[in-house]
């Protein structure tokens, strides 16, 4: 039998001086080939937990500090050309 896990991709930003406590957070539970470092505190995920609550009590940060995770469902802007190849790899697998 093959089971297949939808990966979704979402964004997490600390808020205010959480970014330590968040940076740790995430190198700690996500495997390297899941996460991308955007800046200190900010970072793209893919996980195959259904909503950002499940990720946030995955990741321990609910009830430790401050920030928002958001599932992405579509984006748009300006930044470094590996984000662009790291959402377009994770949008197609």
């Amino acid at each position: 039998m093959i089971v297949f896990c939808m990966m979704a991709t979402y964004i997490l930003i600390a808020i205010g001086p959480a970014a330590p406590v968040v940076d740790l957070a995430v190198e700690a539970k996500i495997p390297a080939q899941d996460r991308l470092l955007l800046e200190a505190g900010k970072w793209l995920l893919t996980s195959s937990l259904a909503t950002s609550k499940e990720v946030s009590d995955y990741l321990g940060l609910t009830a430790t500090t401050t920030f928002i995770i958001c599932p992405i469902r579509g984006y748009f802007g300006r930044t470094r050309p590996d984000v662009w190849e790291w959402l377009a790899a994770k949008s197609s697998s």
